[in-house]
């Protein structure tokens, strides 16, 4: 039994990369590769979450593709994790240091590395960002005994233009304000 369970893993890891993803919960039809990028769409504060079952050979690393676009000037954060799957005691499914980078423009066109973040469930603030469309390069090796690894990555854009109730807030202010600063001279 087990050595068809591990026949059936190295035949399926054989297809180095190739995986299952997944964008909140929507099957995708990319493979994360240079010339077939996962697409995030337009992030907005709402975080968009990608989760990837990725195939390899133990100890082989991997780098994968996505591309976003923020519609608007935003301060961008990111987030990334991965996960195990133990068979018999063996992890099967491990990924080491997953990096997340994060380039200008769509893949391949990127030039500029513009911040990057591990994979250990830590939110990091990647600055603020212009309109416009940029990629993940997502890399990591796979665990010496593993046949591939699960990742998630999760990207949120906050516009860095005042909502139009900040707007309507801060002319309340100045009118208090105002009002305050014409009583007292009233006043004197």
């Amino acid at each position: 039994m087990k050595q068809w369970i591990a026949a059936a893993l190295v035949a399926f890891a054989s297809a180095a990369n190739a995986g299952v993803a997944f964008i909140d919960g929507v099957l995708q039809g990319s493979n994360g590769s240079a010339a077939n990028a996962y697409d995030f769409g337009t992030l907005d504060t709402s975080p968009t979450t990608l989760a990837v079952t990725t195939f390899g050979r133990p100890g082989a690393s991997f780098e994968e593709y996505a591309n976003f676009s923020i519609a608007q000037d935003s301060t961008l954060s990111g987030v990334a994790n991965t996960y195990e799957l133990s068979f018999f005691g063996i992890n099967v499914l491990d990924i080491d240091n997953l990096l997340v980078e994060v380039w200008n423009n769509s893949h391949p066109g990127g030039s500029s590395l513009l911040g990057s973040f591990a994979g250990n469930n830590v939110s990091t603030g990647l600055g603020s960002l212009t309109a416009g469309n940029y990629h993940l390069d997502i890399s990591g090796i796979f665990g010496s005994h593993a046949f591939g690894g699960q990742y998630s990555v999760s990207l949120a854009a906050v516009p860095a233009v005042p909502e139009p109730s900040t707007y309507a807030l801060m002319l309340a202010g100045l009118g208090a304000v105002a009002f305050v600063a014409r009583r007292r001279r009233n006043q004197a």
